[in-house]
């Protein structure tokens, strides 16, 4: 034979071997991970001061430079050495002296094997092995990918088991890259939502084997498993329900059930003696350091589960877990569908969902503060693939057209999370303060502009934390659709002017007076000595039209209304003489002002007694035309 030919069969062979070992759900994960893998290169976010811990990773992570490097699970060391640790570690003090952290340290253990590696690193390197150095942040963003990528191994077995070989591989497709789940496995690696998506899967696989071996080692698993699990964050305890509700069927089943747990009472104390193993050193370290072997780390912040936001918390454009990953529509409406296609798990996964979304929206801010949708219920997103999975087989069941159909929409549905995400990167999706104009004002773009920041509205806080929703007035930088100056309300130390809505101020030179109103009871008072009011700057596009008005008294008096660019050689609009005079005396004066096709910059309006009389103004609008 040639031996060319033979090569060329001997390679074939192989390709053929690797085929039937690598199928399409492997290949789906390995695809994955040098997204993941490219993603965090191309932004090498642990090359950044604050780029890696941040936000509530800086509570989990303190634990780690604390126990490890310093041996001060006090946390003298941040005060001591500020330079290494400002920003990367915290130490919280209660009333009476004592110092805990915000968050818990489970996820510290997560984290525990990659600091030990990026430690390893900084001292053969030569780097400062603080903790918070290069080599320790290029682990920590890389130890989500490998809980993640865990996590859909794990996820492959349990979809294996009910549904096909491809069906398996769309479906870790498009729940991985088709949510924020890639978000949080990137851009914001080391939050603990990809940690626990493992976790998650990693209990419902634990679940199974335990139902069908009922042994000491899988107690062992399953309970340092939920210890882990609620010890990161003690609402995800509510994964217990799969546990307890797993494989019943009908209520005929749960006398059943407990005559189970009763029989293996030794497995079932096991499990609990392992959760509780888990949770001891952060009792020990709450006894430690604030007297109390449990301490609550939240303040005012809690639940309200007398006023739960979940209708906002699902849809709204604020932080709606469907407009944001609008893919986890098929699976909620899919969960039914578990019934036909893996029966074991209706049941436990509906009870979970229900009470999950209700606690998760019950708790003071609902939006979670500032994150790329709805990033608690990402944590559960293992128990949604295999609704989605059951949800698309019985649709391919019906008929196959529809089956295509339904898997091009969430393709698309995947196209459209990856943009969002792109958006949200480039800030044209704000991270807590989005709107319905706001989001439609971006919808396409990655790049914001100045009117977008102007429609979004912050939450005002403190009264959240009352149970009550709210927002605060945001102050704009472009007129949009007018900017109204009644002279009614002054800012505390009356140098500005607000708008009745909030949303636009004035610089006032304290000249408000109750001496005559054109509307309301104020208007403004100008002398010779204090001549100028109402000035404005705001932000503006080459061929946007603008009205101006303002009202004056007298309506002849040598007063004038001026809209200027910043720099008076490319425009310079002054009016003093009224189009419109009342029967109190009150002239209005108007300008009409197309803007330049060369002018993409900042303008400004006031109005001017340019006389020795004094002269009131009122209601000054700008309006910016369609």
């Amino acid at each position: 034979m040639n031996p060319l030919v033979e090569k060329l069969k001997t390679i074939q062979g192989r390709v053929c071997y690797l085929r039937s070992r690598v199928g399409p759900s492997l290949l789906v994960i390995m695809l994955l991970t040098v997204a993941v893998i490219w993603t965090n290169f191309n932004n090498h976010l642990w090359k950044e001061k604050h780029g890696v811990v941040i936000h509530d990773v800086v509570g989990y992570y303190s634990y780690l430079p604390a126990a490890i490097i310093q041996q001060d699970l006090k946390f003298d060391f941040v005060v001591k050495q500020p330079e290494h640790y400002f920003g990367h570690v915290i130490r919280l003090r209660t009333p009476d002296g004592g110092v805990y952290q915000k968050m818990t340290m489970g996820l510290a253990f997560l984290y525990l094997p990659f600091f030990l590696i990026g430690h390893v690193q900084a001292l053969i390197t030569g780097v400062p092995a603080t903790g918070v150095t290069e080599p320790y942040l290029f682990w920590l963003v890389f130890s989500s990918m490998f809980y993640g990528m865990a996590g859909l191994l794990l996820l492959r077995k349990i979809l294996k088991k009910f549904f096909s070989e491809k069906l398996t591989a769309f479906v870790l497709l498009v729940v991985t890259a088709g949510t924020n789940l890639f978000f949080y496995l990137t851009l914001e690696a080391a939050m603990s939502h990809a940690y626990n998506f493992f976790l998650f899967i990693l209990f419902v696989w634990l679940t199974m084997r335990w139902y069908e071996r009922k042994d000491f080692k899988t107690s062992i698993f399953l309970g340092l498993n939920f210890g882990l699990i609620g010890l990161i964050r003690p609402t995800n305890g509510l994964i217990v329900l799969f546990f307890l509700l797993y494989n019943i069927r009908s209520f005929s089943d749960i006398g059943a059930r407990i005559q189970l747990f009763l029989s293996q009472w030794k497995n079932i104390l096991l499990i609990i003696i392992m959760a509780f193993l888990v949770v001891l050193p952060q009792l020990v370290f709450w006894k430690m350091n604030t007297g109390s072997w449990f301490y609550y780390t939240y303040g005012e912040e809690g639940f309200f589960f007398n006023n739960p936001q979940i209708f906002r918390g699902l849809f709204s454009y604020r932080k709606g877990w469907l407009l944001y990953t609008p893919l986890m529509f098929f699976g909620l409406i899919g969960i039914f569908s578990l019934r036909k296609k893996a029966e074991a798990f209706f049941v436990p996964v509906l009870v979970f969902m229900v009470f999950n979304i209700y606690i998760i929206y019950s708790w003071w801010d609902w939006t979670y503060g500032g994150s790329f949708g709805s990033r608690p219920l990402i944590d559960s997103y293992g128990l949604m693939a295999l609704s989605i999975a059951a949800f698309t087989d019985r649709v391919f069941d019906r008929k196959k057209l529809f089956g295509i159909i339904l898997q091009v929409v969430m393709v698309l549905l995947m196209a459209f999370n990856i943009f969002q995400m792109l958006q949200y990167k480039y800030a044209t999706i704000h991270y807590a303060h989005m709107t319905k104009e706001a989001y439609w004002h971006g919808f396409g773009k990655l790049r914001a502009d100045a009117e977008f920041y102007d429609l979004l509205e912050p939450m005002d806080y403190p009264a959240l934390k009352k149970g009550i929703y709210r927002t605060k007035p945001n102050l704009r930088s472009t007129i949009g659709p007018d900017a109204v100056n009644d002279f009614e309300s002054l800012s505390a130390d009356s140098n500005h002017y607000y708008s009745p809505d909030q949303r636009y101020k004035f610089i006032s030179f304290r000249s408000q007076s109750t001496a005559e109103a054109f509307s309301g009871k104020h208007a403004a008072l100008l002398t010779a000595d204090k001549a100028f009011t109402s000035g404005i700057d705001f932000l503006v596009k080459p061929g946007q039209k603008y009205h101006i008005t303002v009202w004056k008294k007298p309506a002849n008096a040598n007063a004038a209304l001026a809209f200027l660019s910043a720099d008076t050689k490319f425009f310079y609009e002054l009016n003093s003489v009224p189009d419109t005079i009342n029967a109190q005396g009150w002239g209005r004066l108007s300008i009409v002002k197309t803007i330049p096709d060369f002018y993409d910059n900042w303008c400004k309006v006031y109005v001017w007694n340019k006389g020795q009389d004094s002269v009131f103004f009122d209601d000054l609008r700008i309006r910016k035309l369609e």
